[in-house]
């Protein structure tokens, strides 16, 4: 019969095992996300909350999550406009928004947006006072009544046509909110307009590098032991040789 695994063939397959064993032992993760709340500078007095994370929506994308907090006798308000601006302004022209409140958005020209959707829903101050942003999306419509919703929670995913976006855009950028139907129970005539500025982002550490584990390391070194006294029972030829 013929030999097919010579001894000179051990240390290339079980270097190769190795590879293939310590690799597969580790599946390291490296998600990031940030969160900071904003208020109100005219209007009622309210909070919002922001969650935004890079790793949920897919590579590239980043997750907006924007809640409304319970603030005194305000338990309850309709969120309607988020403004926020972004590091790189050539991205403007390329970002793309999905999510299932979203009903108009605008991006750019770089601080001219002020309002989105229709003119009331704006981040405008007392008198000629007026806040610039980079982008706007509109969440629902206007009103609470007949299914225009009521939203004190959404979520949208922001996307680039032909770049990667990640959380190092929105370090300490500037967020607004447009709320309206600000109250508690029947009473919901207040409104407020908010904004606020995002905390320094700084990226997760790199993952650790992949060490087989303990138990990885014994059953490689069994396996080798295992594999050289089976070698040295059999006669050393070739991978050519045939013996009759």
């Amino acid at each position: 019969m013929k030999h097919l695994f010579s001894t000179t063939t051990i240390p290339a397959f079980l270097a190769a095992t190795a590879v293939v064993i310590s690799s597969s032992a580790f599946a390291p993760a490296n998600a990031a996300s940030m969160n900071f709340t904003i208020n109100d500078f005219t209007g009622s007095d309210t909070q919002v909350k922001f969650t935004l994370d890079d790793s949920i929506a897919g590579s590239g994308k980043v997750q907006f999550k924007v809640d409304y907090l319970s603030t005194g006798s305000n338990k309850i308000a309709d969120i309607r406009g988020i403004f926020f601006n972004i590091l790189d302004n050539s991205l403007l022209s390329g970002l793309q928004v999905v999510g299932k409140d979203v009903t108009a958005s605008k991006f750019g020209p770089a601080g001219t947006v002020d309002s989105v959707g229709g003119n009331s829903n704006n981040l405008n101050g007392n008198g000629n006072q007026k806040n610039f942003f980079d982008a706007g999306v509109e969440i629902g419509q206007e009103g609470i009544g007949q299914g225009k919703g009521d939203i004190q929670s959404t979520i949208f995913t922001l996307s680039h046509t032909s770049k990667a976006l990640t959380l190092a855009q929105f370090s300490q950028e500037n967020f607004g909110v447009r709320l309206m139907s600000v109250g508690s129970g029947s009473n919901r005539n207040g409104s407020s307009k908010l904004k606020g500025q995002a905390p320094y982002y700084t990226p997760p550490p790199p993952p650790p590098k992949k060490v087989p584990e303990p138990t990885t390391v014994v059953a490689l070194g069994l396996f080798a032991v295992g594999a050289l006294r089976i070698a040295k029972k059999k006669p050393l030829v070739s991978a050519s040789m045939t013996v009759a």
